[in-house]
Parts: structure tokens; C-alpha cells; sequence
């Protein structure tokens, strides 16, 4: 197993931190050194690590800040069977999580980790200097995990004690002289059991045809009492169902009775139901307009109420609408004049050419422009001569 990426997401003090050692280069040193001051988190970096493998102690003390439905430990590490992602999450089941957030058996780490558990694994691999310390009295004295464990590889015979206390373990557990506490007790007792339970329910070979006639008449009777239970469990929620109706029922007859006097109207218009909603609407915003109306002539008439009349101011009436139309008369004139100044200006211009044209331009009167009866040569106009030019 090697530590490709740890990355403390959710862990004590840390929050998205992450170590990143790198990939490993052939024929290079593969070991890493972290350092730091006191309290810079290398004992929570290391507990984060036992964490992910083994799982989120259940009274852990490094969720002072994230609670535990937060924590999260994660890392990339080269097993046995590859590269995985992997995470671990505070819970009872399914604590182990892939790179997708998919939960993962625990199987996948133990391919590498063997049988060994948290405290062998913190005992072998995971020395600070009081373990070292203390271990070097045990290495002494050949005593206590880590100084049994150095022993034993020194002496070549790597769990050899172990497991020789296992056999001995196992076998006063299967069966110890002098007591009851051991399994081949317990096994006796249950073959005993098994015996007089044996005995209690072997039958003759005619007893065993009759019961099983006798269970095929069982069987039978059961099968129609199951449909005989289905038939009445249906009839049962069909006399709910009637029963249920009952109230609507009596209401339905009330309206019927309502209903009989108007039987002989005519049927309404099938357009009459979908006019209804609208009439109805209408007929609130009438009403409104009615409330309105009615508060708007009690006002008003309270108004006229309080109006004096003047009689002078009124005699005047028929004055002063005259004057008012007088006044609009003026107005359109003074409006008109300088429209008719423009025409009469056009008309005399128009005038000043025709007697240019016909050589009568210092004709003054209208009455001297008009022609004698007769030929005459040259034409005489009135009491002038125009000589056509």
C-alpha cells in the first residue's frame, strides 16, 4: 500500500487541506518526512490516516469543529488491485466510499491490511516517541505488543507465541477437563436434544399416510376458507362503500324533492351553464357600481343641498349665454380675418393681372369695365378706352 494524495476535508482542526505525495519514481526513495512545530496537526495527520483505514472511532475527538455527520477523510492510494479514491464518512454502515461517492466494502483495503486491526496496525506503523520509549523497555523485558513483536522478528519465530496461545485458546474453549464451559458440552447437550426431539415426532409409517391425508383435507379447507375470506372482505368494503353513500344519499333525495315543483319548466339552454360564471361576475360588478352610484348621488344631492342661488346671477343666465356666444363668434372671427385679408389680397392680384392682360390696369370702377351694346372700334368699356394691348 502506498499514499499517492491524503486529503483532510472535514477532520479536526483541517478543512480541505491536502497532502499530495507525489507518484512514485522507479529506482528513487520513496519516503516522506513531515515536519512541523507543536500542534500543527501531524498526531490529527496521522489519526485521519488510521481513521480512513479502519473507520471513524465511535467517540472520536476530532469533530470539535466539524460534526460528525460531516467529517470526511479522503486519499489515492496504490493497492494491490490498483489506484482507488476512496473517502471515509462517520457511520455505522457503508462508512467507505469511492472517488463517485458510491459506497465500497471495507474488502478493498483489507486485501492489503491482511488481519491486522487498528491497534496492531498503530503498534507496528505507528510510532511517535513515547511509544518508542516505552517499547524499548518491552524490547528489553520481551514483553508488551511492540516488544513481543520485535522479539519474535528477531528470533526468527515472527507470531509463533501468538499463535501457539490461539491453539491453546481454541482448545480449552472446545473442551476443558473438569468443567461444563467448553463447546463439546454444549454439543452434547444439543445432540441430546435433537434426539428426544427425534424421538418425539417419529411416526409410524400408517400415521404418516393419515397425516398427510389429513393435512390434504387441511390444505383444501384452508383454500377455500382464504376464498371465502376474499368474497366476504369484498362484500365487506362494498357495505362500507353503501354505507358511506348514505349520507349523500338523503342529501340527493332532499334536492330531488326540491326539485319536483319545478319539473314541468322548461329544460335550460345548455349555453345558460356556461353564461352562468359570467352573469355572475356581471351581476357583482353592477352591484358595485350600484354601491358606487348610490354613495355618488348622496354626495351630490348633498352638494345641491348646500348651493345658494342668486336670482341676479340667474336672470343674468340668458345674457351671459349670449355674451358666451358672442365671445365664441369673436374668437372664430379674430381667427378668420387674417385668413380672408390673404384671400381678398389674392383676388386683387389676381384682378391686377386680368386688367394688365386685357390693357385696363388704370381702371378704378368696376362699372367702367363693362361693355356697351354694339360693335364698336376700338371697344369702348364704360365711359373708358382699353386699348388691347
Amino acid at each position: 500500500m502506498r499514499i499517492d494524495r491524503l486529503n483532510l476535508m472535514r477532520f479536526g482542526k483541517f478543512t480541505d487541506r491536502m497532502i499530495d505525495f507525489g507518484t512514485l519514481v522507479g529506482g528513487q526513495p520513496d519516503i516522506h518526512l513531515i515536519y512541523g512545530p507543536n500542534e500543527a496537526g501531524k498526531s490529527t495527520l496521522l489519526a485521519a490516516f488510521l481513521d480512513l483505514l479502519f473507520g471513524i472511532e465511535v467517540r472520536t475527538r476530532y469533530n470539535f469543529i466539524h460534526d460528525n455527520r460531516t467529517m470526511r477523510i479522503g486519499a489515492t492510494l496504490a493497492l494491490n488491485a490498483g489506484v482507488h479514491d476512496l473517502m471515509r464518512v462517520k457511520s455505522q454502515q457503508n462508512s467507505l466510499l469511492n472517488g463517485a461517492g458510491q459506497p465500497v466494502s471495507d474488502s478493498v483495503l483489507r486485501g492489503d491490511l491482511g488481519s491486522i486491526d487498528r491497534e496492531s496496525y498503530r503498534a507496528m506503523f505507528s510510532l511517535d516517541d513515547d511509544s518508542l520509549e516505552s517499547g524499548g523497555e518491552d524490547i528489553i523485558a520481551s514483553r508488551g505488543d511492540v516488544g513481543r513483536l520485535l522479539y519474535a522478528a528477531s528470533a526468527g519465530v515472527t507470531d509463533l507465541s501468538q499463535s501457539i496461545a490461539a491453539v491453546r485458546e481454541t482448545a480449552d474453549r472446545f473442551y476443558r477437563p473438569g468443567t461444563r464451559a467448553h463447546e463439546l458440552y454444549g454439543l452434547k447437550q444439543q445432540l441430546a436434544a435433537l434426539k428426544t426431539e427425534r424421538d418425539s415426532i417419529d411416526v409410524l409409517a400408517t400415521e404418516y399416510a393419515r397425516l398427510r391425508a389429513e393435512r390434504k383435507l387441511l390444505r383444501s379447507r384452508y383454500d377455500t376458507a382464504l376464498n371465502n375470506r376474499s368474497a366476504i372482505l369484498s362484500r365487506q368494503a362494498e357495505i362500507q362503500r353503501l354505507l358511506a353513500a348514505q349520507p349523500r344519499l338523503a342529501a340527493l333525495h332532499r334536492l330531488r324533492a326540491q326539485l319536483a315543483p319545478l319539473a314541468d319548466l322548461p329544460a335550460v339552454p345548455p349555453q345558460w351553464q356556461t353564461d352562468l360564471p359570467g352573469l355572475r361576475d356581471d351581476e357583482v360588478q353592477l352591484a358595485t357600481k350600484l354601491t358606487i352610484n348610490a354613495v355618488d348621488t348622496a354626495n351630490l344631492t348633498t352638494v345641491l343641498k348646500s348651493i345658494t342661488i342668486n336670482q341676479t346671477a340667474l336672470d343674468a343666465g340668458g345674457a351671459i349665454a349670449a355674451l358666451s356666444e358672442l365671445r365664441a363668434r369673436h374668437i372664430t372671427a379674430a381667427a378668420d380675418i387674417p385668413l380672408r385679408k390673404t384671400e381678398l389680397e389674392t383676388a386683387d392680384l389676381r384682378i391686377r393681372q386680368i386688367l394688365n392682360r386685357i390693357g385696363c390696369a388704370d381702371t378704378a370702377e368696376p362699372d367702367d369695365l363693362i361693355i356697351a351694346a354694339g360693335p364698336q372700334s376700338p371697344f369702348r368699356i364704360g365711359s373708358s378706352t382699353c386699348q388691347p394691348s
